[in-house]
């Protein structure tokens, strides 16, 4: 039982759950209106945080395998570390220095790999959310290291 709980994938997922328990505890004492996105977001994080680390706790030891295919690691929890990243680093650096490098990165997961491609998708969607946030929605994000500049 000590063996499943100190492998990587349980511990990955444990700290996933701790910093999104801990942010969600923060954000649940904020105000009201301005605090319902990031509150349904941290919980859908520590819901799914859980929901990774139940599976892996529950998960049988793997059987002896007759092939030696390789094996493949999920994404997923990279991709949350990043998102905790970029979701902290926010407060410092502004919306669109933080987000570029995460929809770079979730492109590159997606196996988005060319480069032309992984540029413009990481211009066009990280610049189309701050548009469509800043201008549409006119819900106003975290200026550009607090020069106001974007």
């Amino acid at each position: 039982m000590l063996a499943t709980l100190i492998h990587p994938r349980v511990l990955t997922a444990l700290a996933l759950l701790v910093a999104g328990a801990g942010l969600s505890i923060t954000a649940w004492q904020g105000p009201e209106s301005a605090m319902l996105v990031p509150r349904i977001v941290l919980t859908i994080w520590c819901v799914m945080a859980l929901a990774i680390l139940v599976g892996e706790l529950i998960r049988q030891a793997p059987r002896q395998r007759t092939t030696k295919a390789p094996r493949t690691r999920s994404p997923l929890p990279l991709l949350m570390a990043a998102v905790l990243v970029a979701a902290v680093a926010t407060a410092s650096l502004g919306f669109l220095i933080p987000v570029l490098p995460l929809v770079a990165l979730t492109l590159w997961l997606f196996r988005i790999r060319r480069p032309l491609p992984l540029v413009l998708g990481t211009i066009v969607i990280g610049g189309g959310l701050w548009f469509l946030f800043h201008h549409v929605l006119m819900i106003r994000l975290p200026a550009l290291l607090t020069s106001g500049l974007v």
